[in-house]
């Protein structure tokens, strides 16, 4: 009984091993060198390097096809010979026909000639990106397999050995170093490894650029679309050029925040993603009815800023009172010297245009520039002085002042 258990069991130990030869040996076939003098390429392509030339009658083992050539092995290397000048039996070429990739892929011998880069992949990974990377590889010489889509352990060891002779660190998968090495270029990058955010992971750290739109190009729309990245819209390389992929991102962004998706990063976009206005957005100067709701705008004490529509100059005051207008006055001693420098050096009751800017506002208005009445802040400014808005009145006479006025007019015309 033993003798009988011991025999079966060589038996079947046989037939493993005549099955595991029959594989390994299904594919691989021996060939024949057909001409003298035949290149022995690195890369299936007539122009890549060579490891030397084979003599005629020199058999090599071809493992695979890649277009004209088939992959072949001598000598311990790996490389390429044109099919042409292999000779091999019928039944080799039959199967190795079997094996020829049937992707759209499989016939280009150039990097160039595959398109876009492919997107990050790996082992487990199936599709058309797998397709491109195989046949990369192959064009590289360190895939030898079918071009067949799917990302086993044939595709992640050629991908290590890539790896390995670029000094990349050897992941097997087909990530953002190794795609930049064998394409040049990636379809996606995160904040992290993407070279134009030289460390920026906040917003925060971002001038506030002006508004852009499809089209534009340079550092506004750079900083858009290293916003946008943080906020997780904008996937692409960032390539300072407003297409269609920075378009999409803001018109996600855009929805995300019930703005008016049209695609374009005007002053609410900008607003809504950088919390300040663009760098270049310009405030609509309105006029303010100050008997028809205008008054009720300022709450007393809120603080304000004022602009000389004349000189430019600008510098903050506070409201204090004020019925028939606003009473406002200086919020700081530096304040009440930038007021001063407007009217020359001297107080003055000669009105000025001027425009008023305030909770996100910018409003045309009239001042005077003489200390008067009550003053309640420490700020060299003996009193307070008067802002006129359209309709307001003296306080004095309770009439409309056509010098105030006329100069609310003027700021009308003028822009903050």
């Amino acid at each position: 009984m033993y003798a009988l258990r011991r025999g079966t069991a060589l038996v079947l130990a046989l037939v493993l091993c005549l099955s595991i030869f029959s594989a390994a040996y299904a594919a691989s076939y021996t060939g024949t060198i057909n001409e003298d003098k035949v290149f022995f390429r690195m890369k299936p392509s007539t122009s890549a390097d060579y490891h030397g030339r084979l003599s005629k009658g020199t058999q090599v083992t071809v493992t695979g096809v890649s277009g004209d050539f088939y992959a072949v092995t001598y000598n311990g290397k790996n490389g390429y010979v044109m099919k042409k000048f292999v000779t091999l039996s019928s039944s080799a070429q039959s199967a190795l026909n079997a094996t020829v990739s049937k992707s759209k892929y499989a016939s280009a011998t150039k990097i160039s000639q595959l398109g876009d880069p492919p997107a990050y992949t790996q082992k487990g990974s199936s599709g058309e990106s797998v397709e491109k990377l195989q046949q990369a590889l192959k064009i590289k010489g360190y895939y030898t397999g079918t071009v067949d889509g799917l990302y086993g352990s044939g595709t992640e060891s050629a991908v290590k050995a890539y790896q390995k002779a670029m000094g990349i660190t050897q992941t097997g998968k087909a990530d953002y170093a190794t795609l930049m090495k064998l394409f040049g270029s990636v379809l996606t990058t995160t904040v992290s490894n993407d070279p134009q955010m030289k460390g920026i992971t906040q917003i925060s750290q971002i001038t506030v650029p002006a508004t852009s739109q499809k089209g534009d190009s340079g550092k506004n729309v750079l900083a858009l679309q290293q916003a946008l990245k943080i906020k997780g819209y904008y996937t692409s390389p960032i390539d300072s050029k407003y297409g269609d992929k920075t378009v999409e991102a803001v018109k996600a962004f855009q929805k995300s925040k019930g703005l008016t998706q049209d695609g374009v990063a005007g002053n609410a976009t900008i607003k809504a993603l950088f919390g300040k206005n663009a760098a270049n957005y310009t405030y609509t100067t309105e006029r303010l009815d100050w008997f028809n709701g205008g008054a009720e705008k300022f709450h007393n004490h809120c603080v304000m800023t004022v602009k000389d529509v004349i000189t430019g100059k600008t510098f903050q005051v506070r409201r204090t009172f004020g019925t028939n207008h606003l009473d406002a006055e200086p919020l700081t001693t530096s304040d009440t010297a930038i007021m001063k420098s407007i009217y020359g050096g001297s107080w003055s009751w000669a009105r000025r245009p001027i425009l008023v800017m305030y909770n996100g506002h910018v409003y045309a208005a009239s001042m005077n520039g003489m200390p008067h009445g009550t003053s309640t802040l420490s700020n060299n400014f003996d009193g307070h002085f008067c802002i006129h808005f359209y309709k307001c009145r003296t306080h004095g006479t309770d009439k409309v002042d056509s010098a105030h006025q006329n100069c609310v007019t003027r700021a009308m015309n003028a822009s903050w």
